[in-house]
């Protein structure tokens, strides 16, 4: 049976990140898009929650990974800004 593809999301990544993404897709076999969706799979399994997701409506149910998730971007932001400045 065919999946069904409705759920659309954009993105915006560094060209670095980009290019490495296309470049591990296309390694693959894989379109970016697909990529994301495996890349995504594989770290639930890897992190023990499980493929599928069996309670999204519950996201505070381990606040130490959230907030861990939260900080790495704003670092990644202050280390881009570095760069350019």
């Amino acid at each position: 049976m065919a999946t069904v593809r409705n759920a659309p999301i954009a993105f915006r990544f560094d060209p670095e990140v980009k290019q490495a993404l296309a470049f591990i897709a296309e390694r693959e076999g894989r379109s970016m898009a697909n990529m994301m969706e495996w890349l995504v799979r594989k770290h639930c399994e890897r992190e023990g929650l499980g493929w599928p997701l069996a309670d999204l409506a519950k996201p505070a149910a381990q606040p130490a990974a959230a907030s861990k998730s939260a900080a790495k971007p704003k670092a990644a932001r202050a280390v881009r800004n570095t760069k350019q400045a």
